[in-house]
């Protein structure tokens, strides 16, 4: 999945479909780069929260982090409101060279 612009109700499910599978994996961390990401709704804050429950056992692993990268300003305010800044580890590590990196990078 990349150039996430928008989680919201048109996406959210394949957004959740996605993420279910690669939990299934042996992951060392789930980074959700939001760099592009105009827009988030209810449903879609929904599915971020998901992601968190659906994780719990991953979580129980030392180091294992889900990490929401770049949300732009709006992004970020509305993760703020709904109080799920305290789920997620969220970062600013500046763009790449190239300044183009996939929505979902799973380690």
């Amino acid at each position: 999945m990349t150039g996430l612009r928008e989680l919201n109700s048109a996406n959210a499910q394949a957004f959740r479909s996605a993420l279910a599978r690669a939990l299934s994996r042996d992951l060392q961390a789930i980074e959700i780069d939001l760099s592009q990401t105009r827009a988030v709704d209810g449903v879609g804050l929904g599915a971020l929260v998901a992601l968190y429950e659906n994780a719990k056992e991953h979580r129980k692993r030392e180091g294992f982090a889900i990490r929401l990268t770049n949300p732009t300003p709006t992004v970020q305010q509305m993760i703020e409101l709904a109080r799920l800044h305290h789920l997620f580890e969220i970062t600013h590590p500046g763009s790449t060279a190239d300044g183009a990196r996939p929505a979902i990078n799973l380690k």
